[in-house]
């Protein structure tokens, strides 16, 4: 069995304005798409952590107790 490697592309439409505070925010050497990127995980990652903390997992061993 062979495993596919899928790739998902988006497009994106951005203001000057939003051109500009994506600029400011972008770490040294950082390119646009990898500072889109890096803010999309990080949105990710805070809306898991509070999910997390709305709806603990059943998995987790201080529940399970």
């Amino acid at each position: 069995m062979t495993k596919h490697n899928y790739t998902e592309l988006i497009a994106l439409r951005m203001t000057e304005l939003q051109l500009s505070e994506l600029d400011f925010i972008r770490q040294p050497g950082e390119s646009r798409s990898a500072a889109i990127r890096r803010l999309l995980s990080d949105a990710w990652a805070d809306a898991m952590m509070e999910q997390s903390e709305d709806y603990p997992s059943i998995s987790d061993r201080v529940n399970c107790l």
